[in-house]
């Protein structure tokens, strides 16, 4: 079983040893090598330092939380229709429904949350 691992995993390093390599051989009619040369291009267009790049995660962290505050906004709703009137479960589904809202407020703020505290070490 083993064996049939291995050789998995060396077909597969081999598939993709060719797909991200472009393997040159001597010209036909010359007989000399063409030479080749790899670009790398940067994937993010508008990122060119590391402040961009936080800046960039941090708006994709904002887009994907969104549905996560939605969500815990409509548990903590759940939790209170299904206390029906226990006070411990209505605690409970308040203090779900305050730590949603706190962390949805904190998630959409953080972008002038950044440039307020990129402002401050700025001035220094």
């Amino acid at each position: 079983m083993k064996k049939i691992i291995y050789l998995i995993k060396f077909y597969l390093l081999l598939v993709i040893i060719t797909i991200f390599t472009r393997v040159s051989f001597a010209d036909e009619t010359t007989g000399a090598p063409e030479i080749q040369t790899v670009t790398l291009d940067n994937p993010l267009k508008n990122v060119s330092s590391i402040e961009g790049l936080l800046v960039a995660i941090l708006n994709i962290v904002e887009i994907l939380m969104i549905p996560v505050i939605v969500f815990f906004i409509i548990l903590a709703g759940f939790k209170y229709v299904t206390a029906r009137g226990n006070s411990t479960k209505v605690e409970e589904a308040t203090r779900a429904l305050t730590y949603a809202i706190i962390g949805g407020v904190l998630i959409l703020a953080a972008g002038a949350i950044s440039d307020i505290i990129q402002s401050t070490v700025e001035s220094f």
